[in-house]
């Protein structure tokens, strides 16, 4: 079940969205969001790489942290 809400949007982000494949602008900003949250959770895992391996990097060299 959805909810209708407004939304105030600039006329560039306007545009960006028109111009957007589909019809539906609830299609859209849908789509809009799962992206931010699939490029989201790569940054994370990304991040938690290198983490891991500057982790193993220090510990290489002595460190005890």
């Amino acid at each position: 079940m959805g909810r209708q809400k407004t939304l105030w949007i600039d006329e560039e982000t306007w545009a960006k969205l028109e111009a957007m494949e589909g019809d539906s602008v609830s299609g859209k900003v849908r789509r809009a969001i799962k992206m931010v949250d699939q490029t989201d959770d790569a940054v994370q895992m990304a991040l938690r790489k290198q983490i891991e391996r500057l982790e193993g990097i220090l510990k290489s060299v002595g460190w005890q942290g």
